[in-house]
């Protein structure tokens, strides 16, 4: 007989912990309801967005407070809720198992930080007394929430891993950009500084220029006018296309690496190899795969390769 009593039973508390956690943390093809979850919240936080922005505009916000008010107040309920869920159900990760610790790392994760801050502007005022212009710059804090979208986007997600993979080679070109915007507004520094004192009279105000030019914006509020000025300016800009022509090439790199690598995981994750003949089986359709111009190895049949594998 089975010793029930050695069997651990989960208790109403830890089924409905994992259900809560499952929908709010799970993949979004795990149900329709945690897809519709997904939906609700990235809608919220781009309504919101647009908010905040409208909010700005004094006219607007004088003329429909009350509705701005009253979805500031439902948006600060549903993420309130949805972060001390959140918080409260995190525990079923492993990473973050331990009941006050683990909720501890989690808080001090990068999204729930973003939550936090988000939440800071309506929370704040009612401990600590602020006047209205520092309460209007602290509501704009609310826009952190648009880095939330990242959590439900696996483009994000590429994108992150990209920069992750790509960062040793992103620093050495923000590096190179600042050596080469030193070099060149000490450079235009020393070539136009007795000539227009006010705009390159320093190596900070020659920066401006440099940056201007590096960034390919020119505004044209500062331009050489020397003729080894204008010299080196024409130098200077046409540097700075392939400098910022780095970076995209890059990024473009790892895009397409990380593309190559997750097909290249599909397609083996398709297909099982038998451990004697070698023959691939292909997972969605169980068949054997035929290797083309291989005629050496008599490959198993289905049967017998099944044996092999369940051994």
């Amino acid at each position: 007989m089975v010793d029930t009593e050695a069997i651990p039973r989960v208790g109403w508390y830890d089924k409905i912990q994992g259900e809560v956690y499952s929908l709010l943390e799970s993949p979004a093809g795990t149900s329709k309801v945690r897809k519709a979850i997904i939906f609700f919240i990235a809608a919220l936080i781009l309504i919101n967005i647009f908010v905040i922005i409208f909010e700005t505009e004094n006219s607007i916000y004088l003329e429909y407070y009350t509705f701005f008010h009253l979805f500031d107040l439902f948006t600060v309920i549903v993420f309130t809720t949805e972060y001390v869920l959140r918080v409260w159900c995190c525990v079923k990760n492993p990473e973050y198992s331990d009941p006050v610790r683990g909720r501890i790392r989690y808080a001090l994760s990068p999204y729930a930080l973003v939550d936090l801050i988000a939440l800071t502007p309506f929370y704040l005022p009612l401990i600590v007394p602020i006047e209205f212009r520092m309460l209007r710059l602290l509501r704009l804090l609310r826009l952190f929430r648009v880095l939330r979208l990242g959590k439900y986007s696996n483009a994000f997600e590429t994108f992150v891993d990209v920069l992750k993979s790509k960062k040793e080679e992103i620093v050495i070109t923000i590096v190179m950009a600042i050596i080469v915007l030193i070099l060149a507004s000490s450079a235009m520094y020393t070539v136009e500084r007795d000539v227009q004192p006010e705009e390159f009279g320093s190596i900070p105000d020659s920066m401006w220029w440099a940056v201007m030019t590096l960034a390919t914006v020119g505004y044209g509020d500062a331009v050489p006018i020397t003729p080894v000025g204008k010299f080196l300016a024409a130098i200077v800009a046409i540097s700075s296309i392939g400098l910022f022509a780095l970076p995209a090439g890059i990024l473009a790199s790892g895009f397409a690496e990380s593309l190559r690598g997750k097909r290249e995981s599909n397609e083996t994750d398709k297909i099982l190899a038998c451990p004697q003949c070698g023959a691939e089986i292909d997972l969605q359709t169980g068949r054997v795969r035929e290797k083309p111009g291989d005629t050496n190895t008599v490959p198993l049949d289905d049967g017998e390769i099944l044996e092999e594998l369940l051994r």
